[in-house]
């Protein structure tokens, strides 16, 4: 068992990990894309409906955990299996840039084939990671420590996106500019690698990782852990019915360049970065269910920003504040937490990986049926004096209609259990 002292150590370096991690995910959007990347596909020259598939291919990656976690059945150390994966896909990011220089008939499909790859090994660490962290983190600091640590990676973040937009605006938009921003996260990649070597483990916790049987047990429980796994990832099909574009449409519709991007996404770190602490304070009070319900409730409401947005700076930065305060930090880190009061006591890497393949599934499905919903309205376009009626907002609107549906089953779910 590791001793306090060794406890409050490995949640330090975990701090710099996520730290260094963020980086990477920054300039090369490694952690599900982010809208540099997608300006990267879109210079390559990928249509909407291909976007709307390499959308669906971040949550894909993550439908197919169980069955990459088939390979941490030789593993007895979380740290290393951990470690094996990130320091396979958190390098190579750069090479993405280099299928530019591909036939241009079929650079993109390479691109999204690498993409998918990367994002499958950095899907695959993500319930062991989840599992070693419920052993370092006791329950009663859980809000303050995962706040705090949100809080300070959200303030890396903020410089990162910074740099990375002017870069890219600066170098031109084009191959060596994507070429730099990726090889410089590659850089990042490997410095989170070796602050994960550092991290603290406990030894007597060295079991196999993973049970397949378990797999199945756990999703025979009857209980809270499958309705609300099953309420939410409802939701989430319905919210990805936006699939990618929103960025597509400030890319393409907006003419945003690269720096206006990152300061539009650096605005939104900053309110998540601070507000941080505050949800995970909150959870602890009041109780993590509670707090995600209200933030789930405001989330889907915030898509009607989305369904009237124009490109105005005085209209994008309040709304790019209240995504980070509400979509980035309220619910992202309640229904973390969360799913960690409510997940099975014993085989809790199966159980988080359940969740991920389910709820990813849901997105996955979401993301594909958006791309068939823009091809649907493509053709239509007219003006309503400033606001645009097209292919985009139709597609929001879908996406709120039913997600104002599938928030009632979440809104049902009641517990006892006391943060």
């Amino acid at each position: 068992m590791l001793t306090s002292s060794q406890k409050r150590h490995a949640r330090f370096i975990s701090i710099i990990e996520g730290s260094m991690a963020t980086v990477w995910g920054t300039f090369t959007g490694g952690f599900g894309g982010n809208s540099y990347l997608i300006g990267f596909f879109l210079w390559l020259g990928a249509s909407p409906f291909v976007m709307s598939i390499y959308s669906a291919l971040i949550p894909l990656s993550s439908v197919v955990q169980p069955i990459s976690l088939l390979l941490a059945r030789k593993f007895t150390s979380k740290k290393r299996f951990i470690f094996t994966f990130t320091t396979i896909s958190r390098p190579i990011f750069f090479i993405l840039a280099l299928t530019y220089l591909l036939p241009s008939n079929f650079k993109i499909w390479v691109a999204l084939v690498i993409f998918f790859f990367i994002e499958v090994l950095t899907s695959v660490v993500g319930s062991p990671w989840q599992a070693w962290m419920s052993e370092l983190v006791d329950p009663e600091i859980r809000g303050k420590y995962f706040g705090m640590r949100n809080f300070i990676t959200g303030l890396v973040a903020i410089p990162s996106l910074l740099i990375a937009g002017y870069l890219l605006d600066a170098l031109g938009k084009g191959f060596w500019a994507f070429l730099v921003l990726f090889s410089i996260g590659s850089v990042f990649g490997i410095l989170d690698c070796y602050s994960t070597k550092l991290q603290d483990e406990d030894q007597s916790s060295r079991v196999p990782m993973i049970n397949m049987s378990a797999i199945f047990e756990v999703l025979k429980i009857k209980g809270l852990y499958r309705k609300y796994m099953i309420a939410i990832s409802l939701w989430i099909l319905t919210m990805n019915l936006m699939g990618p574009y929103a960025t597509v449409m400030m890319i393409n519709v907006f003419k945003y360049d690269y720096a206006t991007l990152g300061i539009l996404t650096m605005v939104s770190t900053v309110a998540a970065a601070f507000f941080q602490p505050l949800w995970g304070r909150l959870g602890d009070k009041y109780g993590n269910l509670k707090m995600l319900k209200l933030n789930l409730f405001i989330q889907t409401l915030l898509t009607l920003g989305w369904i009237f947005a124009v490109p105005y700076m005085y209209y994008m930065i309040p709304f790019q504040i209240g995504i980070g305060i509400i979509a980035t930090a309220g619910t992202g880190l309640t229904s973390f937490n969360f799913l960690l009061e409510i997940v099975p006591n014993f085989g809790k890497t199966e159980a988080f990986s359940v969740y991920a393949s389910m709820t990813n599934l849901a997105s996955f499905v979401g993301n594909l049926l958006s791309g068939f919903l823009f091809v649907l309205f493509a053709s239509i376009h007219f003006n309503l004096n400033f606001w645009v009626i097209d292919a985009y907002r139709l597609v929001f609107i879908v996406s709120i209609l039913s997600s104002l549906w599938t928030l009632r089953i979440v809104l049902k779910i009641k517990t006892n259990i006391k943060s």
